[in-house]
């Protein structure tokens, strides 16, 4: 390792220093996104200031994850700004499905409103919209998902990409903040936080004003200045990691258990100045937190598989909320792809499916097409539905299908390390590259010749928990030791983060694989 590990970096992010400095400079909320505007964010904003003018009825439609949540917070507390009073919905997930549909926008017809504001949805809600257009009722489409070659018949559209605000793909809130930024003529810091929320929990990639909003927000919040998102961090430093392992998955437990209209109780946590409610409120989020978490748990020990099965088919007993949730724990257990299925309330069944990297969970779907209802997602994470009747045809297709085409194994890039290369200072100079997330992964880090021998396990053996240093710990869950029987060195890939408990702070180096060294 003849190169320092700031030059390893930039070789492992494929950037010069130049460009490091650039990405690494300070950012603020009035430069993050210089440059960049929607192209009919004067006729988007001039319809809503008519409608604002002549006190016309609004209403706001989200969606019930915590992108859809966020979006909405941000236009109701936009509106609270200009006194304007405005009614908002949250889709429930059960009973109403994702985005406008028909039913509501028949309801909105009677209800005789001037203006109803999509966000997170209706890039491709062509009949509900157009029978709003039609009973002449406008219409705002603030959106990020996939348009088709057509849009519907909204008097306004504000996309990222559709509107050619950018080459990078955004969230539902991002563009509800920056359209409020037009509005308001100012930006304000409490939206521009739910805006951050809403990059990390919808996975958009942390390039361009997307990372640089993010910076910005991270770089500039203050504790006590926000009790409801502050509450929901348990008041840990505010950071992507924070947003991803506590914020997002508290909010979103709302939209996966919640199948009544209460869902839309959420915005209120976010825009009311009632401390009280807040308080109260939070204690709920948690309460259906932890009852996601015990719902999305499924008992290894005690199920019927040998760990010889290439794949995992089977109709579980959950809600439809949660069966994503509930399959990606297994896969992580089997480390093989599994489909997780739910009765719905019309009989037919609605599958979750995650995967391994190697196996591509698009192209299994693709080769059932002709006993699927609906299918779509990624590689590595999908959804689809079938007939009750043909979940055996289903399940026998899908693991042949996994047996004739094995894991395949994927390569990832990495940066050699030397123990004693894992330091404070050099934590910190790799936290300078953060935020990490989509498009901009944590810096993934070897470890060679480790002698097995030096190897401490957790009591029940199923975990390694070794010292490395003074204050440096290697840790790798879920890796029993018998798994390493006749081995003498190994070498480990990981990531590397900075931890604390009762006030002794260490750094943790956590194992992603280990294998034999060469």
């Amino acid at each position: 390792m003849n190169k320092t590990l700031f030059e390893r970096l930039l070789d492992y992010y494929q950037i010069s220093q130049e460009e490091y400095e650039r990405i690494t400079s300070e950012v603020s909320l009035t430069t993050f996104s210089s440059g960049h505007q929607f192209d009919e964010i004067d006729k988007a904003v001039n319809l809503v200031k008519d409608v604002l003018k002549s006190d016309g009825k609004i209403l706001v439609y989200g969606d019930y994850d915590a992108d859809g949540i966020m979006g909405t917070s941000i236009l109701v507390k936009m509106f609270n700004y200009l006194d304007k009073e405005i009614d908002y919905y949250i889709p429930n997930r059960y009973n109403d499905g994702y985005g406008l549909n028909v039913e509501h926008a028949k309801e909105y017809i009677e209800e005789k409103y001037d203006l109803i504001i999509t966000v997170d949805n209706g890039i491709t809600a062509f009949e509900p919209i157009e029978m709003l257009h039609n009973a002449g009722i406008k219409v705002l489409i603030l959106d990020h998902h996939q348009n088709q070659d057509t849009v519907p018949l909204a008097d306004a559209i504000c996309h990222p990409i559709y509107s050619h605000f950018g080459e990078t793909p955004s969230s539902g809130a991002f563009t509800a903040f920056m359209f409020s930024i037009t509005l308001l003529g100012r930006i304000d810091k409490y939206l521009s936080v739910l805006a951050s929320i809403s990059l990390v929990s919808d996975m958009m990639p942390l390039l361009d004003y997307n990372r640089s909003l993010l910076r910005a927000v991270i770089a500039s919040y203050k504790h006590d200045e926000f009790l409801a998102v502050d509450l929901l961090g348990d008041k840990e430093t505010f950071n992507e990691q924070l947003i991803g392992m506590k914020i997002a998955p508290r909010i979103n437990a709302i939209g996966r258990l919640c199948d009544d209209t209460s869902i839309n109780e959420i915005v209120k946590y976010f825009v009311s100045d009632d401390k009280d409610f807040i308080l109260n409120y939070h204690s709920y989020i948690l309460e259906m937190n932890t009852a996601r978490k015990e719902l999305s748990k499924f008992d290894i020990d005690k199920s019927n598989f040998t760990g010889e099965e290439k794949a995992i088919v089977f109709i579980g007993d959950f809600k439809e909320g949660i069966i994503g949730l509930a399959a990606n724990s297994i896969m992580s257990a089997y480390h093989i792809p599994v489909v997780v299925f739910t009765e719905t309330s019309d009989g037919s069944l609605k599958g979750s499916a995650r995967a391994p990297e190697g196996f591509d969970i698009v192209e299994a779907f693709s080769m059932l097409d002709d006993i699927l209802l609906t299918h779509g997602g990624h590689a590595m994470a999908g959804g689809c539905s079938i007939k009750k009747e043909d979940f055996d045809e289903f399940k026998r297709r899908f693991i042949k299908i996994a047996e004739t085409k094995p894991l395949k194994k994927v390569e990832h890039a990495f940066i050699d390390l030397g123990i004693s290369e894992l330091t404070f200072d050099n934590y910190d100079l790799i936290q300078s590259f953060s935020p990490f997330g989509e498009s901009w992964p944590a810096p993934l880090f070897k470890l060679k010749h480790i002698k097995v021998s030096s190897l401490m396990y957790s009591r029940d053996h199923k975990h390694v928990i070794t010292n490395i240093g003074n204050r440096q710990k290697l840790v790798y869950f879920n890796y029993p030791k018998d798994k390493l029987e006749g081995e003498n060195f190994i070498d480990v890939t990981g990531y590397i983060s900075k931890k604390s408990f009762q006030g002794y702070i260490y750094l943790e180096f956590s194992v992603k694989e280990m294998f034999p060294a060469k």
